[in-house]
């Protein structure tokens, strides 16, 4: 691979005495994994590029599944602190968790470099998650049709009350019906659909109707990031 490419650092782990392997996600390419040598060594000039919210332009070389790094320069940094930047470590675990090794996929990479600029430049963090997720859930084909009832196929009714089959959609409830944990609100889920999180009052549905439906993509593990940020907030 001698061409340059666009990448941000998703997660990195220890690989023998002085290398890491390192989890890109690479524009046009998806999620790659690489060996970057030498960058556990002092003085190491990779260290400093191989950051979390760093753009580089890289190269690699190697056939097989796992790469090999190189060449690397920095693109340019996105410098996240406090709150942001264990949101920026959970869309990070979020992308390693739904989306395969070497597995292309349009507007992902356009989708995280907005997240990032999203979780730097915006005050109301929860607003930019969940228009993450369903951003996410939409690109992963995971995303249920948030304007019709899948059994009758009838438009979502602002005044109704939906409950949420995943990996199906949305089924209306009957009026005498509980309400669970997997119910929402038509006018919740209209603006859902708009992307407009404007509405205080909706956010805990929104937040749940994410998590429902990104369980079948994600699986039942808990994730590591959304833990350390409930014991950091409420520790």
């Amino acid at each position: 691979m001698n061409d340059l490419s666009a990448a941000w650092l998703l997660h990195s782990r220890p690989y023998k005495e002085r290398s890491v392997i390192a989890e890109l996600l690479v524009e046009d390419y998806g999620r790659l994994a690489m060996v970057v040598r030498g960058v556990r060594q002092a003085k190491s000039r990779t260290a400093p590029l191989l950051q979390p919210f760093t753009r580089v332009l890289l190269s690699w070389r190697g056939r097989g599944e796992l790469k090999t790094l190189s060449s690397i320069e920095l693109s340019r940094s996105v410098r996240l602190t406090g709150q942001p930047l264990y949101c920026g470590f959970y869309v990070n675990e979020l992308i390693m968790r739904a989306v395969l090794p070497g597995q292309p996929m349009d507007g992902l990479s356009e989708l995280y470099e907005r997240v990032i600029e999203r979780l730097h430049n915006e005050s109301s963090i929860e607003p930019v998650l969940r228009w993450f997720e369903l951003e996410l859930l939409e690109l992963t084909g995971y995303l249920p049709d948030l304007e019709h009832d899948t059994k009758t196929g009838q438009a979502v009714q602002p005044d109704a009350r939906y409950r949420l089959v995943p990996e199906q959609g949305l089924i209306r409830l009957n009026e005498d019906m509980p309400l669970k944990a997997d119910c929402f609100s038509g006018a919740a889920l209209q603006a859902m659909s708009a992307r407009t999180f404007t509405q205080s009052q909706w956010l805990p549905s929104f937040k749940r109707f994410t998590r429902l439906a990104l369980q079948p993509l994600i699986g039942e593990k808990p994730l590591r990031s959304r833990e350390l940020f409930t014991r950091l907030t409420h520790g």
